[in-house]
C-alpha cells in the first residue's frame, strides 16, 4: 500500500538521503527477516519522556483556572465559540472548552502505545554524531535510503502508513491542542533537533483503549472522574514486510569498526542474495599528506 499523504506529516523530497545508524544485530535481523521493525512509540518515550505526550505547553488548560486567566485572544476565541447560545456565560464558554481540551488530553495521552515508528536522520552526508550515539561502537552500520525508495520497499504491505520529517519547536512557545491525533508525534523539543529526523508512522486502531467509557466531569475539580487506566502489556512494536534490494541504497560500515567488517557484511550480503553495495566509512582515515 502507498504511503499515505497527511497534513501533519511534511514528507522529504523523494531524493533527500534518509539515514538509518544501527547495530549489527539490527541490521542482521532486517535483512534476514526481510522486515522492517517499528518501534512503539510507548517504548521510544524511555529516550523522551515528551515523546507523543500532551504536556502543558500544549494542552495550557490545565494550568488556567479561569477565564481571565486565558491569553488574548485566545480568550476571544473561547468566547465566541462556546459562548454561542442563550443562556451561556463566559464562564459556562470557559468551562466547555477546557471539557473539550482535557477530553482531548485523555484520548492523546492513553493512545500513544497505539503509534509505531520506524526512525532515519535525512542528510547528505553520514555523522560523527550518529554513529556515536546510534551505531555501537565498532559494531555499526549506516543503512542509506530514501523516500521513494522507502516507499518502494513497502508497497507490498497491507497496513496504512504515514512518513514526515519532526519538526523541532521551542517548548516555550505556547501551542494550544492538537489540531489531531499525530501532532504530538511530529513534534519534537529543539534540543533534539540534531537528528533531523524523518519518520515512518503506522497507528494501530484495531485496539485502542478507552479511558473515559463513563465520561464523568467533575466541574469542581475540572477532571474527569473515573478515568480507567490501560494495564495491558505494551506491544513492543510491529513488522512489516521488506523489499530489502529496494529498501537499501548502499550500505555503510562504521568507522570504528575493524577492518575485517566490511568483508563480512559482504559476505552476508551475498549469501542471502541481495546486490546492494556495502562501503566503509572514511571519516576516520588518515589525512593525505601535502608534497
Amino acid at each position: 500500500m502507498p504511503i499515505s499523504h497527511h497534513p501533519s506529516f511534511n514528507r522529504p523530497k523523494a531524493s533527500t538521503p534518509l539515514w538509518r545508524y544501527t547495530d549489527l544485530s539490527k541490521f542482521v535481523d532486517l535483512i534476514t527477516s526481510r522486515q522492517l521493525w517499528l518501534t512503539n512509540a510507548e517504548i521510544l518515550s524511555s529516550d523522551d519522556p515528551y515523546e507523543g505526550w500532551p504536556g502543558p505547553i500544549r494542552f495550557p488548560h490545565r494550568l488556567w483556572k479561569k477565564l481571565e486567566d486565558v491569553p488574548e485572544p485566545l480568550r476571544r476565541q473561547i468566547i465566541d465559540i462556546y459562548g454561542r447560545g442563550e443562556g451561556n456565560t463566559e464562564d459556562s464558554a470557559f468551562a466547555s472548552w477546557v471539557m473539550l481540551e482535557e477530553q482531548s488530553c485523555m484520548y492523546t495521552q492513553f493512545g500513544r502505545r497505539n503509534y509505531y515508528m520506524n526512525c532515519w536522520h535525512a542528510a547528505l552526508h553520514e555523522s560523527i554524531a550518529m554513529w556515536k550515539i546510534y551505531a555501537s561502537p565498532g559494531a555499526g552500520v549506516a543503512i542509506v535510503s530514501n523516500g521513494a525508495r522507502l516507499e518502494s520497499a513497502l508497497a507490498m504491505t497491507s497496513q496504512v502508513l504515514n512518513l514526515g520529517a519532526v519538526r523541532y519547536e521551542d517548548p516555550n512557545v505556547l501551542q494550544i491542542g492538537a489540531s489531531n491525533s499525530f501532532d504530538t508525534l511530529m513534534v519534537k523539543r529543539v534540543s533534539y533537533s540534531y537528528e533531523q529526523e524523518v519518520r515512518l508512522v503506522y497507528w494501530d486502531t484495531e485496539d485502542m483503549h478507552n479511558p473515559l467509557p463513563e465520561f464523568s466531569w467533575n466541574k469542581e475539580t475540572m477532571r474527569f472522574d473515573n478515568i480507567v487506566e490501560d494495564n495491558r502489556p505494551i506491544n513492543p512494536g510491529v513488522s512489516l514486510k521488506c523489499d530489502i534490494d529496494t529498501l537499501i541504497e548502499r550500505v555503510l560500515i562504521s568507522p570504528f569498526a575493524p577492518s575485517w567488517y566490511r568483508e563480512m557484511i559482504d559476505r552476508l550480503k551475498k549469501q542471502l542474495g541481495f546486490e546492494f553495495p556495502v562501503f566503509s566509512s572514511n571519516l576516520l582515515a588518515t589525512p593525505p599528506l601535502v608534497p
